[in-house]
């Protein structure tokens, strides 16, 4: 079973500043493809686990990463949660 969230960017800049500032407060991430079947956007995307969910979910509130989407995938698929 495949389950993980990801953040969708609106473009490359904030794809690669998300990356720093959430590496920065030590969330293990990893860089994806964007899956083009949920949307039409930047390419990048990062990928990260439940355990780090709360944590980039107020980095987001506080803008301090500027996102398009949020989802969570698991195997029914990708369901939309910010």
């Amino acid at each position: 079973m495949e389950n993980y969230y990801i953040i969708v960017f609106m473009n490359t800049h904030n794809a690669i500043e998300g990356e720093k500032v959430i590496k920065g407060e030590g969330h293990p991430i990893s860089i994806m493809p964007t899956p083009s079947h949920i949307t039409q956007s930047c390419g990048i995307s990062i990928r990260f686990r439940e355990e780090s969910l709360d944590a980039i979910k107020k980095l987001i509130q506080e803008d301090k990463i500027h996102i398009k989407h949020l989802y969570h995938k698991s195997d029914t698929g990708f369901q939309e949660i910010l």
